[in-house]
């Protein structure tokens, strides 16, 4: 394997990587998107309220 060949594997595994750590990112917002609204739900509205001039912050 030449320089470029190993660069062109190195840039590949490091995108393959990336992208798969976004996707990590991505689960992780949308359960933690579904904590906070159930969290939301199960608040009164003074809380609730609170909660969400906190997380426009």
């Amino acid at each position: 394997m030449d320089t470029i060949d190993g660069l062109q594997v190195s840039a590949a595994r490091v995108l393959q990587d990336t992208c798969s750590y976004i996707r990590s990112l991505h689960r992780e917002v949308g359960d933690l998107s579904e904590r906070l609204s159930e969290l939301l739900d199960n608040t009164d509205s003074t809380q609730a309220s609170i909660i969400r001039s906190l997380l426009m912050q």
